[in-house]
């Protein structure tokens, strides 16, 4: 598929790997209840770095003349197909990242791992929307690339701080294996349906190519 090699260039297939090994390697855990949150955490901040230019790619080349004179239909059409590429590379990273900890690390196995998994797997992918989504929003207003990955890096950075503790549930988008919740807590369920609806929205928003190229046609001008 054309969008694969457009969104997923090798470069970025490797670094994602690397990261994730990396990531089995130096960040240490006591249990394995530690994986899916490791993983739900990280994984966002790979896919805010990964994905902030899915829109703005052609920027460069000049490209994106070509696609700014297809209906608009068309350019929403190539937008999602590039979020799906991209969602579904990196639900696989996360699933690798996940079994890469029990290669590096060796945890003890406790029965109901296959539901950790799937559960880590359904919370790592609220994540992974509303952080592929809100860096491409941030690039499309700013027409900034590397400012859309640092706004959005800082929003990562105070979502995994304590100071997120202090936001109402529904905003905790990492409160999934918080050290408060106890077995069976299912209130991070909260969090992660707001990650969908921001994401969702900020999809919306994005629209297509040409609301982002006005500003740099003008520039050029």
């Amino acid at each position: 598929m054309k969008e694969i090699k457009i969104c997923l260039p090798p470069y970025k297939m490797i670094c994602a790997f690397f990261f994730i090994f990396i990531l089995a390697l130096v960040r240490g855990i006591s249990a394995v209840d530690e994986i899916g949150p490791t993983i739900d955490t990280y994984i966002a901040l790979l896919t805010l770095v990964l994905c902030a230019d899915t829109c703005y790619q052609e920027i460069p080349g000049g490209a994106w003349e070509i696609l700014a004179i297809k209906p608009g239909k068309i350019q929403r059409r190539t937008i999602m197909r590039r979020f799906a590429v991209q969602f579904v590379f990196l639900i696989w990273v996360a699933a690798a990242g996940y079994g890469m900890f029990y290669l590096v690390q060796h945890p003890y196995i406790a029965g109901k791992e296959p539901n950790r998994f799937l559960t880590a797997m359904a919370a790592t992918a609220a994540s992974i929307v509303m952080f592929e989504a809100v860096p491409v929003f941030f690039t499309k207003v700013t027409g900034s690339l590397w400012g859309s990955v640092g706004a959005s890096a800082v929003l990562w950075f105070f979502l995994i701080s304590s100071n997120a503790v202090k936001l109402p549930a529904f905003l905790q988008i990492f409160a999934f294996g918080g050290s408060t919740m106890e077995a069976g807590d299912m209130s991070w369920l909260s969090g992660k349906a707001a990650a969908l609806v921001i994401g969702a929205v900020c999809i919306w928003a994005v629209g297509d190519f040409g609301r982002h190229t006005v500003r740099k046609k003008k520039e050029r001008v």
